[in-house]
């Protein structure tokens, strides 16, 4: 049997194979007996990098190719990893998934590249090495990569990919601040008009907020915590808590769950991000990025 280590670092290679494209099914690495490493060692001339001549292509991006055989092949591990029962997307929304999915995965890696990022052909032999040692075979990794749509050539080209997209990735998330402009807010939520209505008739005659928002939600009080821009799934509560000063309340703001009215308890020009919030504002921040770096690519789809 391997030893756990082992096991944890072949999960952790196909984590980085699979950085920033659709979700593939990582296949257990099958127990095997002593033998000769099947997967290639260090070679005296590594694998060159595809150019726009020297494969065929799925897709150019600014003229750096797509394998095709890349394409199909992850089109058979994403439609794989669904699981049994579950029903699949049709062929042409995988291929579209899969399509968009390795364009943005090239775009990273382009851009980690220019920011001066380098993972080598040697660096890949060199990891790949390191994992033979550590396997004393190279049937176990070559079983995964038989069942897993790999050959030698393009695990090499996955690797050396998913590792500098993935560092790319990193560089973006990483670059939301800890702390962020934040507002505390509280609500009084009704389900109905009417509610809602009385509910700010009492404000206006005086009543307290707090008394309202407790009878309103009395499991909560109508806390909704701190929280950041971008951040709430009701943009309209969020755009009206940052207009507001501490104290204040807005109108009744409608949304599709009911009517609100919110209050602003403080706020904070860099309040430190909760684990969730910082985690979505990255997503966000990745999600921008994508979307820019698209706007302004060379996009040249082969696949009819």
């Amino acid at each position: 049997m391997f030893k756990p280590k082992l096991v944890a670092f072949l999960f952790v290679l196909a984590l980085i194979l699979a950085a920033c494209r659709p979700a593939a099914p990582v296949e257990p690495i099958p127990t095997s007996s002593p033998a000769e490493p099947t997967l290639a060692a260090a070679s005296e001339t590594p694998a060159p990098s595809p150019t726009p001549t020297s494969l065929p292509a799925a897709a150019l991006v600014n003229g750096e190719i797509i394998p095709l055989s890349y394409y199909q092949n992850e089109v058979l591990r994403y439609r794989a990893s669904f699981a049994e029962g579950e029903t699949p997307p049709t062929d042409a929304e995988i291929q579209t998934t899969v399509l968009n999915s390795l364009i943005e995965q090239l775009l990273l890696a382009q851009q980690a590249r220019q920011s001066g990022f380098t993972f080598t052909d040697a660096d890949v032999q060199q990891r790949i090495d390191a994992l033979l040692t550590q396997l004393g075979s190279g049937s176990a990794l070559t079983d995964w990569m038989q069942v897993n749509h790999y050959d030698d050539a393009e695990f090499r080209y996955a690797l050396k990919l998913s590792t500098e997209a993935a560092w790319q990735r990193d560089e973006i998330i990483n670059a939301v601040p800890t702390a962020v402009e934040q507002v505390r807010a509280r609500q009084i939520f009704a389900q109905t008009q009417a509610g809602a209505e009385r509910a700010l008739t009492s404000l206006n005659s005086g009543a307290s907020f707090d008394d309202l928002a407790w009878q309103y939600s009395p499991e909560t009080g109508g806390e909704l915590g701190w929280f950041p821009r971008g951040y709430l799934l009701y943009p309209d509560i969020e755009a009206a808590a940052f207009l507001l000063a501490p104290g204040e309340h807005s109108g009744i703001i409608q949304t599709e769950i009911g009517y609100h009215i919110i209050q602003v308890m403080e706020r904070s020009d860099a309040h430190p991000l909760t684990t969730d919030a910082r985690l979505s504002l990255q997503t966000q921040a990745l999600a921008q990025w994508l979307e820019a770096r698209r706007a302004e690519a060379k996009i040249d789809l082969v696949l009819p």
